[in-house]
């Protein structure tokens, strides 16, 4: 089973409801926010910010909110909020990294070892590194782009795993 990763935008109000437990996820209809799919990225570019597959410290760890302080129950594997700011922050700790300097940062035998979904240790080669560099770079880049969107209109974001 593909578990892919969603963020949708909504009024840091409505954010802060469902982080207070005021307003349920499940009474909401998502397809009504902004929304981004970045496929089977997220715990990969979570690792690639923050050099481990969840609780990434801020404020790159809020790029892939997989941080325990902001979970919520929802679906079979959870949900994460982050209110404006953090939205704002996660946006300008992103802004000044560009290609060359995320390759820096890029350790696919580390991401192999350690399991970092969506690789299968056995399962891929170092001939697959380039290829799945390039597949990060581009959720990468637009995550960057719906975090600019989001943090320009001041809201907050629910990222869940499905």
């Amino acid at each position: 089973m593909a578990m892919r990763g969603y963020y949708f935008a909504m009024e840091d109000t409505l954010v802060e409801q469902v982080a207070a437990g005021n307003t349920s996820l499940t009474s909401l209809n998502i397809d009504d926010y902004p929304g981004l799919d970045i496929d089977r990225t997220w715990e990969a570019i979570h690792y690639l910010l923050c050099g481990d597959i969840s609780d990434g410290a801020a404020p790159l760890g809020y790029v892939v909110p997989l941080t325990s302080d902001n979970g919520l129950e929802f679906g079979s594997f959870g949900a994460f909020y982050l209110r404006a700011g953090q939205v704002a922050e996660a946006l300008q700790a992103i802004s000044g990294l560009d290609e060359a300097q995320l390759r820096q940062r890029y350790d696919f035998p580390a991401m192999v070892k350690d399991e970092v979904y969506p690789l299968e240790p056995g399962s891929v080669t170092d001939e697959d590194g380039p290829a799945f560099f390039a597949y990060l770079l581009q959720f990468f880049n637009e995550i960057k782009h719906f975090y600019s969107r989001t943090a320009a209109a001041g809201k907050g974001v629910i990222f869940y795993i499905f």
